[in-house]
């Protein structure tokens, strides 16, 4: 028999894993600005990203906005004693297609050692959109603040060189100009990057090198508040998203990656500025750099290259749980094996095969109410209104109206099944499919294998406690409890964590790892209900408390002033066309359909300027004949199996940027701008974006004509698209800003 003596036990042990889990997903409390020098402070950062940001305005790549924050940022770096550099040049990453001038600023803290370098980068241009305060603001402001602190320091066995780069927005430019072309770059080993996908949240841990088994150790050793989960990496690698890193892992050095990514709608906004940047997030950001720069700097940087990967994911921030995933099958199948006898031994007479049928035909149930559930509260709690696809202003009352619709298909189950499924039965099947999962894991994502480990291993040291327990009328409670504990830390962990990449409108996902403390807690309430006469009041209750969950959620607004919607107000006229369109844009195609009515806009297919349409709310008004991009005739050379196009482009005056779209059977192989290489094809693979037509994008390149070779497989004519970029005009906005939505 298995009993608790109440259920409640099993929500207060939830509650406590909750709380712990929930710090995992905080940050900490800034440090003042006098504090030694041997702790970073976040208000002493928050100071210099301030005075970097005095316009507050977008500063991209090239512009005169960004040179003043350059301008800063050497004066930052001067003033604490270093002799600051300048790597200027116009540069193109052949992966991306992309081209900008670069100006990279580079401070040095020479080794005793002499030898090798750890690089400690972010980058300080900002998208076209927002003043970049977060993205990537805080990571230079940090920077600029550790290599004061370090300023004074006796030197690291290692060189330390601070980048801030150029361009990353416009496709990682300025750190491909210091892999290729500066040549302190051939001392580095190591790379700390400084990233940001939001205002606020802890900085994790995200990605590293291949054979990341010793750096992971490092993290574990160094890091006083660990964030990190290597199932986030994981998925990570399947995002289209890159990062500065992105350049120095592909040349095989070995780094990691941090970065906050909650407050997601105020990302590449009008409101990434200083004020809504969560100055707990500036400061774990400081502190994992600080603490892996002491580390590294020390370090042998010859032997940070392990022959293996490492499985991670951090105990509610406190400490890093690491193992080589080279021992996680045998410890997979150790664990899994053990816990299957503990469970047939103990309860060896209490086993009947029909109890046995009735389980395989409750936890199919149980699972498929549960995904069911959160899949119909996902149109009350996703759809309507619409939401940003990542992040809800005010989650919790969804997140509770989840958790009480988990629990309304858990008391429904036990109404329906009690006295038919034996506790015993439901532990063997339960346990049998967490240790066909971690299996599964170990063959196809060795990496998350800790999801099905962890369970397995606490049952397992749980079962050796119950074996020696003197009296025990309830035979595996230690290993239940703690089994439970375990899978509800992964089950608490992982919902949390969906938040990244997903909102309401995929509740039906978002739940998924609550299934795995369900499974779990299940045995220990049939066997506390095995003797009650349960009714169907409470599922009633709980199932008006779900709906009052879904009316309050409802009643929520899905965009604030400090969360607001991604809508922007643009201007589009094509060569050719009668009429010019005013044009509602979002990145998440979730316009604000009120607002649109209002103002006449409807959905309408225009031309996307990369030869195709695109569908978007659009009102016509009379064109405002823009100066277009002037196009000189070319000439094409066979040159033996490709074709050499060359071609002159004029952008119109004070155009900040040029896009040309080139179709796919063009054949594109090569391309030059200004003799600079700006495509390669065999590159354009190792990039995570699929392109459905090659392009080549220009930022800033100057005032004067701009030469361009393509290399093409065919010969044949090709429609090619330009695009350039203008200042809306405030006469053609005021008309609609009068009621903006937040």
């Amino acid at each position: 028999m298995l009993k608790l003596r109440h259920p409640v036990s099993l929500l207060l042990i939830s509650f406590l894993v909750l709380l712990g889990v929930l710090r995992t997903y905080s940050t900490p409390s800034p440090v003042e600005s006098d504090a030694p020098d041997v702790v970073f402070s976040a208000v002493r950062a928050e100071a210099i990203l301030r005075d970097l940001l005095t316009e507050n305005v977008p500063h991209v790549a090239g512009s005169p906005e960004n040179t003043m924050v350059r301008d800063r940022i050497v004066a930052h770096f001067e003033a604490a004693g270093y002799e600051a550099q300048i790597q200027s040049r116009f540069h193109c990453n052949p992966q991306f297609g992309t081209c900008s001038p670069v100006e990279n600023i580079i401070a040095v803290k020479p080794g005793s050692g002499g030898k090798y370098a750890v690089l400690l980068t972010a980058h300080y241009d900002s998208g076209w959109t927002g003043p970049g305060a977060a993205d990537d603001g805080s990571g230079t402001s940090a920077i600029i603040e550790i290599a004061r602190m370090a300023a004074d320091f006796p030197p690291f066995k290692n060189d330390v060189i601070f980048l801030i780069s150029e361009s990353e927005e416009n496709g990682l430019i300025g750190a491909d100009a210091f892999a290729e072309h500066h040549p302190l770059f051939e001392n580095v080993r190591a790379v700390i990057n400084l990233e940001a996908r939001g205002v606020s949240g802890p900085s994790g841990m995200f990605e590293t090198g291949d054979g990341n088994r010793s750096i992971i150790r490092m993290l574990s050793k160094n890091v006083d508040r660990p964030v990190a989960n290597s199932l986030i990496y994981e998925m990570y690698k399947r995002m289209p998203n890159d990062t500065d890193y992105s350049v120095y892992k592909r040349k095989g050095i070995m780094g990691v990656n941090f970065a906050f990514a909650q407050g997601v709608p105020a990302y590449h906004s009008v409101v990434d500025d200083p004020d809504h940047l969560d100055l707990g997030s500036l400061q774990h950001h400081g502190d994992n750099a600080w603490g892996m720069l002491n580390a590294l700097g020390e370090r042998d940087l010859n032997t940070i290259n392990h022959r293996e990967d490492a499985g991670y994911i951090d105990l509610f921030a406190t400490r890093l749980v690491h193992y080589p995933l080279s021992i996680v099958g045998g410890m997979g199948l150790f664990f899994g094996v053990w816990t299957m006898l503990a469970i047939g031994l103990a309860f060896r007479r209490e086993f009947r095969f029909r109890q046995l049928r009735w389980g395989l035909v409750a936890i199919p149930f149980l699972l498929l109410a549960i995904v069911l559930g959160a899949y119909l509260l996902s149109w009350p709690l996703g759809r309507w209104p619409d939401l940003h696809p990542l992040e809800h202003p005010y989650p919790w009352a969804g997140r509770l109206t989840l958790f009480l619709m988990v629990g309304l298909a858990v008391y429904s189950t036990l109404k329906m099944f009690s006295g038919r499924v034996s506790a015993c039965a439901w532990m063997i099947i339960a346990w049998a499919l967490i240790f066909v999962l971690q299996m599964q894991l170990t063959s196809r994502l060795p990496a998350a294998a800790h999801i099905a480990l962890l369970p397995l291993a606490m049952f397992s040291l749980g079962s050796v406690i119950d074996l020696f327990r003197k009296k025990s009328p309830a035979p595996l409670l230690v290993a239940s409890v703690m089994g439970f504990g375990t899978a509800a830390f992964i089950s608490f962990y992982h919902f949390f964590m969906l938040d990244v990449v997903m909102n309401f409108d995929k509740s039906q996902f978002k739940v998924i790892p609550l299934t795995l403390m369900v499974l779990v807690a299940m045995p220990m309430l049939l066997a506390f209900v095995k003797k009650l006469e349960l009714s169907w009041q409470p599922a009633r209750w709980l199932l008006v408390a779900v709906l009052a969950g879904c009316l309050v959620h409802l009643f929520l607004p899905g965009y604030t002033a400090e969360r607001p919607r991604d809508m922007t107000l643009m201007y589009s006229e094509v060569e050719g066309d009668s009429n010019g369109h005013v044009v509602l844009e979002s990145l998440y195609k979730r316009h604000d359909r009120a607002f649109a009515k209002k103002h006449a806009f409807e959905l309408k297919e225009i031309n996307s300027g990369r030869l195709a349409t695109v569908e978007r709310p659009v009102r016509e008004v009379t064109l405002l004949n823009l100066p277009a991009v002037e196009i000189g005739e070319q000439d094409i050379l066979l040159q033996e199996e490709a074709y050499q196009r060359k071609l002159t482009v004029r952008l119109p005056d004070n155009s900040p940027y040029l896009r040309l779209s080139l179709p796919v059977d063009m054949e594109l192989q090569k391309a030059w701008v200004n003799g600079v290489l700006a495509f390669d094809v065999s590159r354009k693979e190792e990039g995570k974006r699929k392109r459905d037509v090659d392009f080549l994008s220009l930022v800033n390149p100057g005032s004067e004509p701009i030469e361009i070779e393509l290399l093409t497989g065919s010969g044949q004519a090709a429609t090619v698209s330009a695009v350039s970029w203008h200042e809306l005009p405030g006469v053609l906005t005021a008309p609609f800003l009068g009621n903006w939505p937040d």
